[in-house]
């Protein structure tokens, strides 16, 4: 995704819809405003914390009246402000003791009451928790985004207005605004940057009017919008799961609604990276032209309800088991992983405890993230020589990073193979008829979980479930070739450097699945197959390449290839200042390597050999 483009819609009004679309960060530009606005002294307000205790605006601290009182505007839905929470706490814990008073406000009309006492249990605030009456403080105070901060003086005149600091990546921020801000008024300065674009999510308000200009037939929420939003987003946006906030009734679309309508019409949400239109995969997150449209239609001419009563029910969630039934094997780490409440992403490496002291033959495979609110995804593999019990035992904690902490393995491509992936919204399925996953003897199964941070800290212990089947049972065994380009050679400042390399089929084969895989600089990453008689078919092309939305594509029809077929890799990558993911400033030469700021390139693709044949190369 764009974040260029992301920042604006944010700030335009919208929301990301999930949670891993902001982990590269969004670095919001300074925005500054015209200095010339008189001072105002805002009338008194009063209002009430969680705990019932009442509050004003000028608030006494020790009997005297504050220097200075930041209200922090923030919604347990919104996940850029989440990120932030532990940047409230700690401006409080440096500045209470200076005479600033601070509060943290709620005023997103679908968080309760009881929501907001249970978000502040689990981030230590140290200062009072307001649940807004409404959007009443908010309209006072004029606040218009989550996170947001209006600072006022000593005299209830507004200093500051907008964002806390200028990158929701703690490792990124160049300004810290509302900082700069404090110190100002401390000192009886004037504030240099009195008002800043706040990034994150807009505060919802009833929109009485309805547009004069609509023309649209009639959409309504239970006929047009339920079917589309439970078929299609309920499945992460619902209580417990991955996405920041849920859309399971009618009120949580209607907050939305804005927000529903740009992400579907930019195609960022679902999220789905493959072009539609080349092959079929199971699970693919796609909307149709006219599904973007009723979506854009319902939020233009209102977001009416309809008949509530005719609106489809809930997908039912499986609690607990298993959807391929009562498994063989029910895997996970020894102990749960503390995930702490900010930073980057997190990849951990659990080796599971696993006996194959002979070859196993697996012919289902299905995952159950732990703790769904910060599990991004997770990939199987096998380790084949055992280096992932070295760096087991050199971290004290359950299981193990590499590197920079990114989403390197630590482990050499030509000992290791892929087994199988997940995402939310993948749905468990069993293998072909007598085809399955082996697992050689001695081996080592290695469960690799990508954490998103929430702002909170949380445990995580995810499982996986296998499901075997007898050697004597099968026709085909599912075996992965790594398709990569290991001579890379990027040089800094160029924005469009080529990269293909092609694989020629030895023999007949029957591709079942694909997972590209590249890092930060990659911009496209495509997959064909040339038939021996010059026709060419795509296999999948990504056109914006996202290395956070990693995901494993499985063909519903899988495509078979005669003997000499080429498949091959077209990639190009960007190495400039321009690219929004660049982690290196300013642009250095990248060359092959697992961190992060290294680069990869690589279509692994899994097909069927003859268990005939599997056997005879073992």
């Amino acid at each position: 995704m764009n974040l260029k483009r992301f920042a604006h819609l944010l700030t335009a009004g919208g929301c990301a819809l999930l949670l891993p679309l902001l982990t590269p960060g969004v670095n919001a530009a300074p925005r500054l405003f015209p200095q010339t606005a008189p001072e105002v002294v805002l009338a008194d307000f009063g209002f009430k914390d969680i705990g019932g205790k009442t509050h004003q605006l000028n608030e006494k601290l020790d009997g005297k009246t504050a220097k200075a009182s930041v209200f922090f505007f923030s919604s347990t839905q919104c996940p850029i402000s989440n990120i932030y929470s532990p940047r409230m706490i700690e401006l409080a814990k440096s500045y209470a003791a200076k005479g600033v008073q601070f509060y943290l406000v709620n005023s997103n009309r679908e968080d309760s009451l009881a929501s907001v006492k249970r978000y502040a249990t689990e981030r230590p605030f140290p200062f009072p928790v307001i649940k807004d009456n409404g959007t009443a403080l908010a309209d006072h105070l004029k606040a218009t985004h989550t996170p947001q901060a209006i600072i006022l003086d000593s005299r209830s005149i507004v200093r500051y207005r907008g964002r806390i600091d200028d990158n929701s990546d703690r490792t990124k921020i160049i300004r810290h605004d509302v900082k700069d801000a404090l110190e100002a008024i401390l000192s009886g300065q004037s504030v240099l940057r009195s008002r800043t674009q706040s990034f994150g999510c807009s505060i919802f308000r009833e929109n009485i009017a309805t547009p004069a200009n609509i023309t649209l037939a009639k959409v309504t929420y239970a006929r047009d919008v339920a079917p589309i939003l439970m078929k299609n987003c309920t499945v992460c946006h619902r209580d417990g799961e991955a996405a920041p906030f849920p859309l399971e009734t009618y009120s949580h679309a209607k907050t939305w609604a804005s927000a529903i309508k740009s992400y579907t019409a930019h195609r960022q949400m679902p999220p789905w990276k493959a072009s539609p239109g080349l092959c079929e995969f199971h699970d693919a997150r796609v909307l149709t032209n006219k599904e973007i449209a009723t979506l854009g239609a319902w939020a233009d001419s209102g977001a009416e309800a309809g008949n509530l009563k005719e609106a489809p029910p809930l997908p039912v969630r499986l609690e607990g088991g298993w959807r391929l039934g009562k498994p063989d094997a029910v895997l996970f780490s020894k102990e749960a992983y503390t995930l702490t409440e900010e930073g980057q992403d997190v990849y951990r490496q659990y080796v599971l405890p696993f006996d194959n002291t002979k070859d196993v033959y697996l012919k289902g495979i299905e995952f159950q993230a732990g703790n769904r609110a910060v599990v991004h995804h997770m990939i199987l593999y096998v380790d084949l020589k055992g280096r992932s019990l070295e760096l087991d035992a050199q971290d004290p904690e359950p299981g193990y990073s590499v590197a920079n902490g990114d989403g390197s393995i630590g482990i050499p491509l030509n000992q290791t193979q892929w087994v199988a992936g997940w995402a939310p919204g993948n749905t468990a399925r069993f293998l072909p008829e007598g085809c399955a996953f082996k697992i050689p003897q001695g081996t080592h199964l290695v469960l690799q979980v990508h954490y998103h941070k929430n702002g909170a800290k949380v445990k995580d212990q995810s499982k996986i479930a296998l499901y075997l089947t007898d050697a004597a049972k099968l026709e085909n065994v599912v075996s992965t070739h790594a398709l990569l380009y290991p001579f890379l050679n990027l040089k800094p400042g160029v924005a469009d450097q080529k990269i293909t390399t092609a694989t020629t089929l030895p023999n007949e084969v029957k591709i079942i699945g694909l997972m590209p895989h590249m890092h930060m600089l990659g911009r496209q990453i495509g997959l064909t197959a040339e038939l021996p008689d010059g026709t060419e078919k795509p296999l999948i092309k990504i056109e914006d390449w996202d290395f956070n939305w990693q995901e494993t594509y499985s063909f519903v029809e899988p495509p078979t290839f005669p003997k000499g077929t080429k498949i091959r890799l077209r990639a190009p990558f960007d190495n400039t200042e321009d690219n929004p993911r660049q982690p290196s400033h300013p642009p250095r030469l990248v060359r092959w390597g697992e961190a992060t700021t290294d680069e990869m390139c690589i279509g692994f693709f899994q097909y069927l050999v003859p268990m005939q044949k599997a056997i005879a190369q073992k």
